[in-house]
């Protein structure tokens, strides 16, 4: 029996027992070892964790301070150079130019903007400036510029009046549309003609910029200071009278170029014949031009 178990070469099975039991154990004891180990490395690292996120929120708190203070000297120093420059001489105001200005003087500019030589440049509002001049009637638009240390420029565009209009009583100044300005005083006086619109004629009133432009160009050969007064009606259009020559003269505004120019050729042709004293009356009217004369004593 010993023999054939030598000579087969294989191990006995209870020897082969016996030396890999202890083996089993060997690897049963390992693993174990690492789960242990793991778990301690894990714990570790979430104490170490902890820490650092409380070292983190103190730097963020401590920085979040520090930038804090910063701004609060910043607004500070800020605040303090404000109150030294609005209070300091060298930014005193010495100079304003007006330009645009044609009816209102420098002084009523300076008024009605409520800007004055002596103030501090840095404590005006260039906006409420413009606010208070476009309030007045006279303006259309107005914009300011400040010029450190001690200067400022505005620059009006005024409302220009062409006529006197009554209304509800009152003379007031009106454009060259007919729209009102403000009521004519004794400190802003100019002599205008008289403007009269009739019911129903509205939409003929942008033909009287055409008409003071016409007479401004001399397309029209009549002078604006000899208009007395225009009115403005659905049967006539516009009506000029001039008082000095007791004269109308009427423009259908219905091919407005053409009876504008036909008005223009009979007054020139009339005026070298010398018959104009004879006139009463001149109608430009669908392409005819209508002269009256006026009646013999």
């Amino acid at each position: 029996m010993p023999l054939a178990l030598k000579k087969s070469g294989k191990k006995a099975r209870n020897s082969y027992t016996r030396s890999s039991a202890p083996a089993k154990k060997s690897g049963g004891s390992k693993g174990s070892g690492i789960r242990l180990g793991g778990a301690a490395a894990a714990g570790i690292f979430k104490r170490l964790r902890g820490g650092s996120g409380l070292k983190s929120l103190a730097a963020l708190t401590v920085l979040l301070a520090g930038l804090g203070l910063i701004i609060a000297g910043v607004c500070y120093s800020s605040l303090w150079l404000y109150n030294k420059a609005i209070t300091s001489d060298f930014f005193t105001t010495r100079h304003v130019d007006v330009t645009g200005n044609v009816r209102l003087s420098h002084d009523m500019v300076l008024q009605y903007g409520g800007i004055r030589e002596g103030d501090n440049s840095l404590a005006v509002s260039i906006a409420k400036v413009e606010r208070n001049l476009r309030k007045t009637p006279w303006v259309e638009e107005a914009s300011v510029k400040r010029l450190l240390p001690d200067r400022f420029v505005i620059r009006l565009k005024e409302r220009l009046p062409s006529f006197w209009v009554h209304k509800d009583g009152v003379l007031y100044y009106a454009n060259d549309l007919g729209e009102i300005i403000a009521p004519v005083e004794s400190k802003n006086f100019l002599s205008l003609p008289t403007l009269r619109v009739d019911p129903g004629a509205e939409d003929a009133l942008p033909y009287l910029m055409r008409l003071m432009r016409g007479m401004q160009s001399g397309l029209l050969p009549i002078e604006a200071g000899a208009v007395s007064s225009i009115s403005v009606s659905p049967g006539k259009g516009i009506e000029i009278y001039l008082e000095d020559r007791e004269m109308r003269l009427s423009i259908a505004t219905d091919d407005w170029e053409g009876n504008l120019s036909r008005l223009s050729l009979t007054l020139g042709d009339l005026a070298r014949r010398h018959e104009l004293r004879n006139v009463r009356e001149i109608r430009s009217v669908n392409g005819n031009v209508w002269v009256l004369l006026n009646q013999p004593a």
